[in-house]
């Protein structure tokens, strides 16, 4: 029987960021001298955390089926609790301890990605906080440890980076005043390891611009990489 290696899924996300970063570098050594240097570079780290969080996203769904394959056992409870509650609110007590639910020890892994995405969409989460309580019913200790974990430092950096992506991608006011929140409470206090990567007192409008700007001897999108490279690999 297939299993999906959380390593695996942890590996493939690293090398995609290293690959994303060269990539990254190559185009500013480019672009070095050029007419529109400053603003292609805007839009270059735009566009490099943008596609960087899509894959931390399907990094996430990948690495929650490939938990939940290794043991299918707290899925199942959490299934079967469902089932009861919603028999027992539709047809009564007595209805909902007559039906029983058969658990199974082991499922293939096609059938497990039909089982949790069953409209073939990738597993999607608006905050940790919802990916945190999504793992605590489906997926079985200690597997969902390191997530269910997250320090308050990875969290918001986390929602910080979910919040810039939907602003890139959106554009709206309401994006946009999401993502100024998120930039000016990524801190969560002395020695947090997002220093260097929250607003000032102005919000920010040109977010191309604040990403490629250089603190602490790199330009910050290579920070916000970083950080989100390191969350993923301890998860």
């Amino acid at each position: 029987m297939r299993k999906v290696r959380p390593q695996d899924v942890k590996d493939d996300f690293a090398s995609f960021v290293t690959e994303r970063r060269a990539y990254f570098d190559r185009v500013e050594a480019a672009l070095k001298g050029t007419q529109h240097e400053k603003r292609d570079m805007s839009t270059l780290s735009e566009t490099t955390l943008q596609s960087t969080y899509v894959a931390f996203e399907c990094f996430l769904s990948d690495l929650i089926l490939a938990y939940v394959n290794r043991d299918f056992s707290q899925y199942q409870i959490d299934i079967e609790g469902r089932i009861k509650q919603s028999i027992e609110s539709r047809f009564g007590q007595w209805a909902s301890q007559a039906t029983s639910f058969t658990s199974r020890s082991h499922i293939k892994v096609d059938d497990l990605e039909t089982i949790l995405t069953p409209e073939s969409d990738n597993l999607t989460f608006k905050d940790v906080e919802t990916l945190k309580q999504r793992c605590v019913a489906i997926v079985a200790a200690p597997h969902r440890n390191a997530i269910v974990n997250l320090s308050d430092s990875d969290s918001r950096l986390i929602d910080t980076v979910h919040a810039i992506r939907n602003f890139i991608a959106h554009r709206s006011p309401k994006a946009k005043a999401t993502m100024n929140q998120r930039l000016a409470s990524i801190v969560s206090g002395v020695g947090c390891p997002n220093e260097n990567l929250s607003r000032g007192t102005y919000d920010i409008g040109n977010i191309g611009a604040f990403l490629k700007a250089e603190v602490a001897g790199s330009r910050r999108i290579n920070l916000y990489l970083s950080r989100l490279s390191s969350i993923a690999a301890a998860m």
